[in-house]
């Protein structure tokens, strides 16, 4: 019998008080241990705050903070031996523009890895540096990939993901703390979905709660239906156990999935040569 991998994938209103966000996200963590889970996924910018949205550059930005509340979350992670996908912005120097990164905690508390958002939206590229490279890792021989926000909108991203052998997709996003809808309440519903089932992958979607947030944390089949999603505007925590079957009534849709072209660009933005970025493993 193949072990289950459990994810649990959290939502709460993020801001710009990196303390208050660190309290929801070791909530979470504690959370997320308790329901058996082996991993925390958390969304976009979680602990930092999204620059563009929840202030206005890093100008003054209280870096030291941010290590300090990084450190305390892995050493809960460590304590509750649990991985912890960490959404933040990466330091690389006062000159250079930081990441918008998914820290990859083992449960050691190590950095396993980290992932910088390699499609960066225009607003995005006035903060922050574009990422230079995928991230895979396997859990209970599960092969799961990391992906944020605005990546969801390049199919190729996913493409070259599934050549990566990923099955599974964790994907961070901050589509919040807005004034009203639009066209991002049903963008990335359709999206998401769709990106499995043209690769044959699941996929972990996850968002900042606070409102007007534009659409609630949801999993995605390879099969393009939902199979769970918790409440818009309102904190939570979902769990989901794979490797899982498809839908009811649902089949596998795309029998010759996108190949990845040899010059195939997958980054929007322009990534830098810093040390810190071109480092994996870089401390905070």
């Amino acid at each position: 019998m193949v072990e289950k991998l459990r994810i649990a994938s959290c939502q709460f209103p993020v801001t710009s008080d990196i303390s208050r966000n660190s309290r929801y996200i070791a909530h979470f963590l504690t959370k997320a241990k308790n329901a058996g889970a082996d991993l925390l996924h958390t969304s976009e910018a979680c602990l930092s705050g999204y620059a563009g949205v929840e202030f206005t550059s890093f100008d003054s930005f209280n870096w030291g903070l941010l290590r300090r509340e990084t450190d305390r979350l892995r050493q809960l992670a460590s304590k509750l031996n649990i991985w912890l996908a960490l959404g933040s912005a990466h330091y690389l120097d006062e000159n250079t523009k930081p990441t918008n990164c998914l820290y990859l905690f083992n449960p050691a508390g190590e950095i396993e890895d980290r992932y910088d958002k390699r499609m960066c939206t225009i607003e995005d590229q006035r903060s922050y540096s574009a990422g230079n490279h995928l991230v895979t890792f396997a859990i209970k021989e599960v092969c799961i990939g990391l992906a944020i926000c605005y990546d969801i909108c390049y199919p190729q991203l996913y493409a070259a993901y599934r050549e990566n052998k990923a099955q599974l997709m964790l994907h961070s996003f901050h589509n919040a703390h807005d004034s009203e809808k639009n066209c991002l309440d049903v963008l990335n519903v359709r999206q998401v979905p769709t990106r499995c089932a043209d690769n044959h992958m699941w996929a972990v979607a996850n968002n900042s709660s606070h409102p007007y947030s534009h659409f609630a944390s949801f999993v995605s089949r390879p099969d393009a239906t939902i199979a769970q999603q918790l409440k818009r505007n309102v904190a939570g925590m979902l769990i989901h156990d794979f490797p899982d079957g498809l839908s009811k009534d649902g089949w596998i849709h795309n029998r010759m999935p996108m190949k990845i072209a040899d010059n195939e660009q997958l980054t929007f933005g322009q990534p830098s040569m810093h040390p810190r970025q071109l480092n994996p493993q870089a401390e905070p």
